[in-house]
């Protein structure tokens, strides 16, 4: 099976189980071709999740789009937020760019099936916790 074929069963299998475990709503996500998956937090952010073969990681990234104020807001909080979210992330303003992105990457070999469960469990599990903490702040603006 070639590797965009992979993610794509990847995906599908990620999705059948966050409906059946209720943890996504079929209107709150959308597909990103095989690379990753796209759920809207709000119109100025939202998460995305990528997996990179090469690297063997899974990405957890909030994505900024056009609004520096949101990165603003959320590194004066910094600290609080990786308390809530239960560990390090990655900050990246990207000051030669319109978006910003904070980020968290595991360890993740796609073409290992048997850990596909343990991702997707994981991913469910975090998925919610990035939505709320994030959301928390989403009014400060």
């Amino acid at each position: 099976m070639n590797l965009k074929d992979l993610q794509q069963k990847y995906w599908n299998t990620f999705l059948k189980v966050a409906l059946i475990k209720r943890k996504l709503a079929s209107g709150e996500y959308r597909l990103i071709k095989t690379t990753g998956i796209d759920i809207v937090i709000c119109k100025d952010y939202h998460l995305y999740i990528s997996i990179d073969s090469r690297k063997k990681t899974l990405t957890i990234k909030v994505y900024i789009d056009r609004n520096k104020e949101y990165f603003k807001l959320f590194e004066s909080k910094k600290l609080e937020i990786e308390d809530q979210i239960g560990s390090k992330l990655e900050w990246r303003n990207l000051e030669d760019n319109k978006s910003s992105m904070i980020m968290k990457s595991v360890e993740f070999d796609i073409y290992n099936e048997e850990s596909w469960e343990d991702s997707i469990n994981y991913l469910l599990s975090e998925i919610p916790k990035y939505i709320d903490v994030f959301k928390k702040y989403e009014y400060s603006i």
